[in-house]
């Protein structure tokens, strides 16, 4: 974090315009703060680095440094609570060692299992588009990103939420882990989905520059 003070900060951190800074995401954590304090001690120590490379936001664990990367633009597009369920999301994946000794291969399938796994504990209102949910299929797509989109593609999107949603909450990241490569489609869409970029999770971790497989998450 910057060396900002409490006094010098808005704790009500309204939805930004255009890009969030690092002020305003050091506001975003003491809400966390003092609204949820077990979610800011595990961000406690991590560095927090704005990078325009990714789309989204993620952490990931490179020798003894973790990092907390976050795209500016993409924070300013979310509201405060999406910005809050984003944090507790991240810490989440720390605290559950998902970056380090429970890491899975294939990477795209531990990515799913990992998020279902903890957005199962996140209050829907605060996950950000395209947070998995158990039990809950995706927003139908509109008529623009159809107009993108492959009608495999199309098929592809509908068949993960039809599955993504017969899935009971609660359940270890290992539990999803294992039913999506127990389901051989399921398996490949998610991978085929991962491969073309069609659409992402609101984490999503593809295309971090220098960052191996295993670091990112």
């Amino acid at each position: 974090m910057s060396n900002s003070t409490a006094t010098d900060i808005a704790f009500d951190a309204p939805k930004a315009e255009g890009k969030t800074t690092q002020k305003q995401l050091d506001a975003h954590i003491i809400r966390l703060m003092l609204e949820e304090p077990f979610y800011a001690a595990i961000l406690r120590g991590v560095n927090k680095i704005m990078s325009e490379s990714i789309p989204t936001a993620g952490v990931a664990t490179t020798g003894t440094e973790v990092n907390l990367y976050w795209n500016p633009s993409f924070l300013a597009s979310l509201t405060v609570e999406q910005v809050k369920g984003l944090l507790k999301h991240e810490a989440m994946h720390l605290a559950y060692e998902h970056t380090t000794s429970r890491r899975m291969t294939p990477h795209i399938v531990h990515n799913y299992a990992t998020d279902l796994a903890i957005n199962s504990d996140i209050p829907e209102v605060e996950l950000p588009e395209g947070g998995l949910v158990p039990g809950v299929e995706f927003k139908d797509l509109t008529e623009e990103q159809v107009s993108k989109m492959s009608p495999e593609s199309v098929e592809r999107y509908y068949r993960i939420s039809k599955k993504i949603a017969s899935f009971p909450t609660h359940q270890s990241s290992e539990w999803y882990f294992t039913k999506i490569l127990e389901d051989e489609e399921l398996k490949e869409d998610i991978e085929n989905a991962g491969e073309s970029g069609e659409f992402s999770l609101m984490d999503s971790h593809e295309d971090w520059g220098d960052l191996s497989d295993e670091e990112k998450q």
